[in-house]
């Protein structure tokens, strides 16, 4: 048992001695494998970066803030004018002096004045400090004069060649206006459609929603044209029909200064009545100017039984069926022909004209975002309502389906490009691309 187990030890003892000696020839002579050298890296060329742009600068925006309403006073020796002037009212008036200097200071400064006339000023100044503003040039009755620089304290001076009625005037501070304000315009290029109208609201009672639609919703270059003027009729509300007609265009959207024939409003009991008075080429005469001058796409007007057989309705009708035809010939009033040129209007509508089964019908029913979710008929309604001294006549309105005198039915007079198809569209094959104005 002992002999046995010896061997086992001396066994052991070998084993022992071999793996140190293979241990210590390890560490001196042998190597291990060379590790595999690592993957050489695809050449990636990176270009330089770009430079950073420079910030592009933000314009500082226009005041999106409301105008505030200045208090006034006026230097002047009679303190009525004054209240006249700043009472808010265009019924109330004063008549001042020509050649007068009238001193408005206000208790900020003032960015914008907004003055309504009585009487047609033509040329005035208005003095800034050392600045001398020209103003009146345009004609306008409601006159709005944005300043660039501010001041508490303008001077206004009235032309030397005439007393000027003046029935309200505002002042504003900095921002936009607020929505009774008329920041009006001329239309100093060819129109999209102009209107023909005998007296002020007749394109409301008889044409309704054509102006809010065309204006308003398509945003269409509209031109009003008024065939007579109340300020030189003696009737008892001649001093306010002009301001009554402002106000409801621009309740329409409408913002081009309305033209009007320097012509009376006269009564005219059927169309030779209206002959007698106006005769038979100063309403044609005038329209073809102005058909010469604005050279429309589309001309509107009244119907040619003068709606409920008003004289100067018919005389207006009738003048326009002769004026589209006047304005494309150079022989037929050629001193506007002259100024102007001629034009061959493309399309000529008559209120209720001619075969029913041919008319065409305007939808102004539809809710519009651009007239606060109205139609443009309700809209032609309230503008109806700015005509106050008519509202008297409970027979006059703006006029609806199912009416004699429904004001969404007109007739193709006359075409250039052949009968409407769809028939509820003035517009309907008519574009300035196809008709260009000179």
């Amino acid at each position: 048992m002992k002999r046995k187990l010896t061997i086992v030890l001396i066994v052991l003892f070998i084993l022992i001695l071999l793996v140190g000696a293979l241990l210590l020839a390890g560490a001196d002579g042998l190597r291990p494998a060379e590790e595999a050298p690592e993957p050489t890296p695809e050449l990636v060329i990176i270009s330089a970066p770009e430079p950073t742009p420079e910030p592009t600068p933000v314009p500082t925006p226009v005041p999106e803030y409301p105008a505030r309403q200045l208090e006034l006073t006026l230097d002047y020796d009679d303190w009525r004018a004054a209240n006249h002037l700043f009472d808010d009212d265009y019924g109330s008036d004063y008549t001042f002096d020509a050649g007068e200097k009238l001193t408005l200071t206000a208790d900020g400064e003032i960015r914008a004045l907004y003055i309504i006339f009585g009487s047609y000023p033509d040329d005035w100044t208005l003095r800034v400090g050392e600045r001398e503003i020209p103003c009146g040039r345009d004609g306008f009755l409601h006159e709005y004069i944005p300043l660039d620089e501010g001041a508490d304290s303008v001077v206004i001076e009235l032309p030397e060649d005439r007393d000027v009625l003046i029935r309200d005037v505002y002042a504003f501070s900095e921002g936009y206006p607020p929505p009774f304000v008329q920041t009006w315009k001329n239309l100093d290029e060819p129109a999209d459609v102009l209107i023909f109208s005998t007296h002020y609201d007749d394109e409301l009672l008889f044409m309704g929603g054509i102006i809010p639609y065309y204006a308003g919703v398509r945003g269409l270059k509209v031109q009003v044209v008024y065939m007579t003027s109340n300020y030189l009729t003696n009737f008892s509300n001649y001093r306010f029909r002009p301001h009554e007609a402002l106000n409801g265009l621009w309740t329409c959207y409408l913002h081009y200064y309305p033209l009007t024939h320097e012509v009376p409003d006269y009564e005219c009991d059927g169309y030779w009545a209206a002959v007698s008075t106006y005769g038979q080429d100063e309403f044609a005469a005038f329209q073809t100017e102005m058909i010469r001058r604005f050279k429309p796409l589309v001309v509107v007007t009244q119907a040619e039984d003068g709606e409920y057989g008003h004289g100067a309705h018919i005389l207006t009708a009738l003048s326009v069926e002769r004026a589209v035809e006047a304005a494309a010939d150079p022989d037929e009033f050629p001193e506007s022909a002259a100024r102007w040129g001629t034009w061959d209007t493309p399309k000529t509508y008559l209120h209720k004209y001619g075969d029913p089964n041919e008319i065409t019908i305007l939808n102004y029913e539809r809710r519009a975002p651009e007239l606060g979710g109205r139609t443009p008929f309700e809209v032609a309604q309230e503008a109806y309502r700015q005509h106050l001294t008519q509202q008297k006549w409970v027979g006059f309105y703006v006029y609806n389906f199912g009416h004699p005198q429904d004001s969404h039915r007109y007739g193709l007079y006359r075409s250039l490009v052949g009968p409407d198809e769809d028939k509820n569209d003035l517009m309907e094959h008519v574009t300035r691309e196809m008709f260009p104005a000179g």
